[in-house]
């Protein structure tokens, strides 16, 4: 019941060595080098010594505070960020000092400036 296949009628005077690739002469070790000054200048440290490596300092802003606001509320916080130069995390702890010390809540001031040195 089962069919016979068909040839494929391959004649035997057929070079693969065509067909392999073609092993070109590198110096590996020019090329790594290259390769290392390269990721120099733009910026890149190798692992291979971790004691190079830049090291950012942990941030003490860990935790998230998400809230709603209406239209344009943000944009004008961001704003006010940018027009200060500092990031949102300083202008909203700014915000809070400056509400606490026009309303006289001593107490909570107080207890910002104990979580201000705990930061550090």
């Amino acid at each position: 019941m089962t069919k016979e296949r068909a040839h494929l009628n391959l004649s035997d005077d057929l070079d693969i060595s065509e067909f392999l690739p073609v092993k070109k002469e590198r110096n590996r070790e020019t090329e790594l080098k290259n390769l290392e000054k390269i990721a120099e200048h733009s910026g890149f440290v190798s692992r291979k010594n971790k004691s190079q490596r830049r090291r950012k300092p942990q941030s003490p802003f860990k935790n998230q505070l998400n809230l709603k606001c209406r239209e344009g509320i943000k944009e004008l916080f961001q704003d006010i960020g940018e027009q200060l130069g500092v990031h949102d995390h300083t202008t909203f702890e700014q915000a809070l000092v400056a509400l606490m010390e026009k309303n006289g809540l001593n107490d909570l001031l107080q207890r910002y400036k104990d979580v201000e040195i705990k930061k550090f």
